[in-house]
């Protein structure tokens, strides 16, 4: 499946980009309110659909056969019948173009499955969430903090850099991006964390400051997030804590170079007779901050044993002791599945590619299960281009940093994967994943028909160049997972010369089979093309969904453009009727 290589163009500072209508809008009531329900004429979709269960002839079904047909294609047991006899497009219209008639079921939470070690989930993650736009030249603001976390994402990346009278700032390499101060971004994180969710936060630090500005964060992060800062009790830690225990929390993660620098530091100093008591100082620090005395957490006392190299090391310690997250590098895997301390590594996406060519999937696995892997874009990818996550989910990786600001394909895919669990951003890991349980996969689990029926609502697609022209429309229909689970398949392309109207709206009625190996890690992307000549593939919308999610039946797919937004304005938008039909392999 191809990346979108759009370039994302900088950040609107509309709110209405703070939200995603798939989220805000879970049960469609605003979707179905600005619906034309117009179909094209060439194309009888209520008799499509009422094949088999109604009298032809006088178009009309019969209670009992609309139960039946429930039970049949809808699998469901639908009660709110009052009469004992619908004209078929009336059913149509009344039963199907309704808002709890939507591809992807509403989820909630399942709180039974967040008390786990942080490790066992996927955990929605950005990558520089502070750019709003190009890497290399766009603004840093705290608008795309606040829009990344009003997207559901739980993993906020912030370059720190020493700055100057107004502490430090973040910005991206200290080239042409403008900068925030640290303290902005730290405000902004506080009120907008919990806003979508209630399960952590989790600030992860590229420290390039100074080890005097270190604890000028240290203080920042202490005085800005308040109750909300999650310390943790013990220096070493065997194993993560879970979301349910970190409910309404914020984590720091950060490098662990600094306290390495420290301890060799000392031992060059010859100082290596004090060097207990320093760690004792830290055990002390940390049980002063769970003690509630904050003034120990950021102060340095005069009597304490550090030795003189101009208190250095007691600043990185300090910053050390509200760090729950520790980003290391390890040697092999061996050595990190033999260690009694569980931490966290960063790959870039090359180096994500060399380790799922050159080891094996049950090595990587069983590191996943235990370490937590941060996966991020190339530095090549200067235009905040973004990968596909799923090479990274079939591994185990929990935080899959991607370009929010982009708004490409792999971000339409992340968008759709975290509509699972009611949107709060974490995820458990399937449990051949989490237990080390990965099978060879011979054949596929699921066999998934997606049929193309019908569309409404093109009207608004009509060119903006050439407003006399309506699209060519062509839907791409993807699955997007483990490297068995990657596929695209397209459907006919519809032309008409009407720009309005019933028969402006494409119709298909085409099938599409998918072999699916891996569903738990699945996600279904629609997406709509204009095949214009005049064009090449114009992207118009797309909507994306969780394989595990997706109903059976005849389902309505709402659509949207890139950013998230129903396509369309506030008073009209777009649909695709699909037909879902789902058939196990396994006995």
């Amino acid at each position: 499946m191809g990346l979108c290589l759009s370039t994302p163009s900088t950040l609107s500072k509309s709110n209405d980009l703070y939200h995603l209508d798939c989220m805000s809008d879970r049960k469609g009531s605003d979707f179905l309110r600005k619906l034309s329900r117009e179909f094209n004429p060439g194309c009888d979709v209520a008799t499509v659909i009422f094949a088999g269960y109604f009298d032809a002839g006088g178009r009309k079904i019969r209670q009992v056969a609309l139960q039946q047909f429930f039970l049949e294609s809808q699998h469901e047991d639908q009660l709110a019948f009052t009469s004992d006899e619908y004209d078929i497009d009336f059913a149509f219209q009344y039963f199907m173009l309704a808002s709890n008639n939507l591809v992807t079921l509403e989820s909630t939470v399942d709180e039974s499955t967040m008390n786990e070690p942080l490790s066992h989930y996927f955990i929605n993650s950005s990558h520089n969430t502070f750019i709003s736009g190009a890497q290399l030249f766009s603004d840093s603001s705290t608008e795309s903090i606040k829009r990344a976390l009003m997207h559901g994402c739980r993993v906020i990346e912030l370059d720190c850099y020493d700055g100057g009278s107004s502490g430090p700032v973040v910005m991206h390499n200290g080239i042409a991006t403008s900068s925030i101060t640290f303290r902005s971004a730290i405000k902004t994180i506080y009120e907008e964390a919990h806003t979508t969710s209630d399960y952590p936060v989790i600030i992860t630090l590229d420290n390039h400051c100074s080890r005097k500005k270190r604890d000028e964060l240290a203080q920042i992060l202490l005085q800005e997030l308040r109750e909300k800062l999650y310390v943790p009790k013990e220096s070493f830690k065997r194993v993560w804590p879970s979301p349910a225990a970190l409910k309404g929390k914020i984590l720091i993660r950060d490098k662990h170079k600094v306290a390495e620098n420290f301890c060799r530091c000392m031992a060059k100093a010859n100082v290596s007779g004090k060097l207990n008591s320093t760690f004792e100082f830290t055990r002390t620090k940390r049980c002063a901050i769970h003690g509630e005395l904050v003034a120990a957490r950021v102060s340095h006392s005069k009597s304490s044993t550090f030795p003189e190299m101009n208190q250095t090391p007691s600043i990185s310690v300090d910053l050390r002791s509200i760090v729950q997250i520790d980003n290391v590098k390890f040697r092999t895997f061996g050595s990190a599945a033999s260690g009694e301390n569980v931490f966290s590594c960063s790959w870039s996406e090359a180096t994500l590619l060399h380790q799922t060519q050159n080891a094996q999937r049950d090595v990587l696995c069983a590191f996943t299960e235990r370490h937590i892997l941060r996966c991020y874009p190339a530095g090549s990818r200067i235009m905040s281009g973004n990968f596909d996550p799923s090479m990274a989910w079939s591994i185990g990786a929990q935080m899959v940093a991607l370009n929010f600001q982009a708004n490409d394909e792999p971000i339409w895919i992340n968008r759709g994967k975290y509509l699972a669990n009611g949107a709060c951003g974490f995820i458990r890991k399937p449990d051949y994943l989490n237990n080390n349980g990965l099978q060879l996969l011979v054949e596929p689990i699921l066999l998934l028909e997606i049929t193309v029926l019908a569309c409404s609502g093109w009207d608004i697609f009509l060119n903006e160049r050439n407003p006399s022209m309506s699209p060519d429309t062509c839907i791409c229909i993807s699955l997007s997972g483990s490297k068995l689970d990657t596929e695209s398949q397209m459907t006919s392309v519809f032309s008409s010369r009407a720009q309005t109207g019933p028969c402006a709206q494409p119709y298909y009625n085409e099938t599409f089979n998918f072999q699916v190996f891996e569903p738990e890690l699945s996600v279904l992307l629609i997406t709509v093309y204009d095949k214009s000549a005049a064009w090449k593939d114009r992207f118009l919308a797309q909507s994306s969904s969780p394989v595990a999610l997706l109903r059976p039946g005849i389902r309505l797919v709402p659509l949207y453009d890139k950013f998230g937004k129903y396509v369309g304005d506030h008073t009209a938008t777009a649909c695709v009727v699909i037909k879902v039909k789902q058939s196990t392999t396994r006995l």
